[in-house]
């Protein structure tokens, strides 16, 4: 048996009566028999749908006996199409070329025996990823739609001096000199005539920069489409989402019914840009961004974050308001469900990698989270996408799992391991990665298909397992107590292009940023779960302040937050940190895990964040990681906790300050490696409370778990669909409030859920 750790003081006095162990005993007729049954054989709309990569010469005969091989031995009840492009290492791309008549012959065989054999194909929507390359016809035919990059040429000049200089190739946005000592600047466009700048510089030391966007390069077999470029969009649409409507159409919502767009961002192009930027800037934002470009690679003085924030904001928006919003809007119009991702989803920042993964969701009816590289790579991350599809009220959150793990280490268990560990993250639809055509050209590890002979033999029973936790996770309302602020504001306002320090694409964050350890912390120590609030949309009448609590007031995703966590920030918007301190001043519970923010994201509103800092936490913001814990109660019994170091023992605490938690572990199991995690999630769905317990260590988890409510309460086996009474679980009153305590004994990689009725 495994170590544990902490214990809450309530919970052991109502514990003190005695461990009373859980005996299980068959199901009775309060489980209606058709929820047994599904449970026991899941349908096919819950089960695998892994990615298909066409390497080789697809045949007739090729296609029916290896969709036959999925469905029969391996139990997935439908496929993913991905066409490949030829490789430069000899490795088989796509015959008959993506988008042909003999490539559409083809995938009419594929429909026919999807429908043989009961089964689903998912629309893969381009060759190879990432989406828009409209398998290079973008690029061919339309030059002018494709990917844009914003540059800067610079000139150092000491003044006085009579510049003059011929503008950059491509469009010029913007051209501002400025002083490398005070940091004045001058916006030149106006000096600007038949291409060509000519400006007498003052006295000083002047850096004169050239903002221009070009037509950039490309990183896979072929150029990708504007995604920011709405007309762009539609000609990649027209290009491909067409073609397949105008010869197939007959089959959506039927042996159709999603489609799949990949990697639609700015993975290995950060200064991705496009030609409307300038306009849309001034319509959000007020103001022209052409004087303020040089705050995209430099310190500008006190306004340089606040005006990062409105760059970058403003990339989100179009970006959101592109490809994703027109695929979106087609899937529906045509009767399809919609799913598919961004670069870097789940890295510590979106900045240059998807703008922001709230928006980028916007209009996408079934958010898909990334889970690649390797094991637990991102995990942290992984709640903004399901957190993002909170708030939108969105049911499913589908995953692309196991892309370039590496072979040799992947087993059966890590089917499960990976699996289990994103269920409890608010993951219920799953597309492995994947099968392969030719399974002896495989580049992009594993191969998880019948063709492996190591995971065949577990396959089927992996596809059960996914079927029924994909069942009783699909939809309804998810339990958290607390809510963790998203801090956009930081992450824009910290980006800079170019930084000499910037680790790697995804990754470069302000020293402050901690909300990803938090995250971590929530889930995988103290085991509280909790929602993400995007700042922007916290201002949003979904978010209601009432009775000491915040509401997101959803039709069916409905969540009460009765703590609030601000994770360390310098910067943070005036109007949300107002909404923050009115929640705080109606009785709320807020928690400041690092640094207290001191700058605004609006221009000229610092005075303002620090003085309302100072009003709820009592701390000098600029100052606040040299104090200790500081406790603040207000006239309305709300409390403000300053954590300027925060770990799992002083942030539990805080915590439980206020909040009797929904699910309590008695004793919190400590693994002995971070092989695996401990989880769980909590769902209301159809009346019924379904908790998903999870274990995916190598390690034996033995505790006693304390729900809140007086529970009557039933164990579902999702590894063999069997479901069993808990007749033992008691009940206690903790604070004039029901719970309901039970043993809990998982084995290691293993879960288990426990249904109320």
């Amino acid at each position: 048996m495994i170590k544990f750790c902490r214990e809450h003081y309530m919970l052991i006095l109502a514990l003190s009566f005695g461990f009373l162990y859980s005996s299980c005993s068959p199901v009775n007729s309060a489980l209606s028999k058709k929820f047994v049954q599904d449970f026991k054989v899941p349908p096919g709309a819950y089960k695998p749908m892994p990615f298909w990569h066409i390497n080789g010469e697809l045949t007739t005969q090729g296609i029916r006996e290896q969709m036959k091989e999925a469905k029969e031995t391996a139990g997935f009840s439908g496929i993913s199409v991905l066409p490949l492009a030829s490789k430069k290492n000899g490795k088989s791309g796509t015959m008959p070329k993506f988008l042909t008549p003999q490539y559409l012959e083809r995938f009419q065989d594929v429909l026919d025996t999807a429908e043989e054999l009961d089964m689903e194909v998912v629309l893969y929507d381009d060759n190879d990823f990432p989406s828009g390359m409209a398998g290079g016809k973008i690029g061919r035919l339309f030059p002018q739609h494709t990917m844009k990059r914003l540059d800067k040429v610079e000139k150092l000049v000491n003044g006085p001096y009579d510049f003059t200089d011929s503008i950059p190739e491509g469009k010029l946005l913007s051209v501002v000199a400025m002083n490398q000592e005070t940091l004045q600047r001058f916006e030149l466009s106006a000096y600007v005539k038949n291409k060509e700048l000519k400006w007498q510089a003052p006295k000083g030391s002047w850096r004169i920069m050239f903002f221009t966007m070009v037509k950039d390069s490309y990183h896979k077999a072929f150029p990708v489409v504007d995604y920011m470029d709405t007309t762009a969009v539609r000609e990649m649409i027209r290009m491909t989402y067409d073609v397949f409507k105008d010869n197939f159409e007959a089959y959506f919502g039927t042996t159709i019914k999603m489609t799949f767009f990949d990697d639609v961002g700015f993975w290995k192009h950060p200064r991705t840009w496009t030609g409307l930027f300038n306009e849309k800037f001034k319509e959000l934002n007020g103001f022209d961004p052409k004087p303020w470009y040089p705050a995209l690679w430099y310190n500008i003085g006190p306004e340089t974050e606040a005006v990062r924030h409105a760059f970058f904001n403003t990339r989100a928006e179009l970006l959101a308001e592109g490809f994703p919003k027109l695929v979106g809007e087609w899937a529906k119009e045509n009767g399809l469900k919609d799913t598919g991702h961004p670069p870097g989803n789940y890295d510590p920042t979106p900045i240059d990698m998807n703008g922001d993964i709230f928006k980028f969701f916007r209009h996408t009816e079934i958010p898909l989270t990334d889970a690649i590289i390797e094991y637990q790579f991102g995990q942290n991350g992984h709640k903004l996408i399901s957190s993002a599809a909170d708030y939108y009220d969105k049911p499913v959150v589908s995953t692309e799992i196991y892309g370039a793990y590496k072979e040799k280490t992947f087993d059966s268990l890590m089917l499960y391991r990976s699996a289990m560990d994103l269920f409890s993250r608010g993951v219920n639809f799953v597309v492995p990665h994947g099968m392969w055509y030719n399974p002896n050209e495989v580049y992009i590890s594993p191969l998880v298909s019948p063709d492996s002979k190591k995971l065949a033999p577990a396959l089927s029973a992996y596809s059960n397992f996914v079927g029924r936790s994909c069942m009783l996770l699909q939809g309804g309302k998810r339990v958290a107590n607390i809510g963790v602020l998203y801090p956009f504001a930081e992450l824009a306002g910290w980006y800079r292009f170019e930084a000499p320090d910037n680790p790697r694409q995804g990754f470069y964050v302000s020293p402050e940023t901690n909300y990803q350890e938090i995250s971590g912390l929530l889930t995988n120590d103290i085991r509280q779960d909790f929602t993400f609030i995007h700042p922007e949309y916290f201002l949003d009448d979904k978010y209601e302040i009432k009775q000491g609590s915040i509401r997101l007031n959803n039709q069916e995703n409905n969540q009460k937050y009765d703590a609030l966590i601000l994770t360390g920030c310098k910067i943070i918007s005036v109007k949300t940190l107002m909404k923050i301190k009115e929640y705080y001043d109606q009785g709320g519970l807020v928690i400041s895990t690092g640094q207290l923010p001191f700058k605004s994201s609006e221009i000229g509103q610092d005075i303002k964040v620090r003085d309302l800092v100072v009003e709820i936490f009592k701390v000098n913001p600029e100052d606040s990681l040299f104090y200790g814990t500081q406790i603040h109660t207000n006239a309305a019994a709300g409390q403000a906790i300053h954590i300027p170091n925060p770990n799992s023992s002083n942030l539990y605490e805080a915590i439980k300050t206020r909040l009797l938690t929904d699910v309590e572990f008695l004793p919190n199991p400590k693994l002995s490696t971070n092989i695996g995690k401990f989880n769980y999630i909590h769902k209301v769905k159809d009346g019924k409370d379904i908790y998903f317990f999870s274990n995916s260590s190598d390690e034996t988890i033995e505790t006693e778990v304390v729900l809140r409510g007086k529970l009557d309460l039933y164990q579902a086996s999702p590894h063999d669909g069997t479901i069993q009474h808990l007749k033992e679980a008691s009940h206690l009153k903790i604070k004039d409030q029901d719970f309901t305590k039970c043993r809990l004994l998982l084995k290691p990689v293993s879960a288990t859920f426990w249904i109320s009725y």
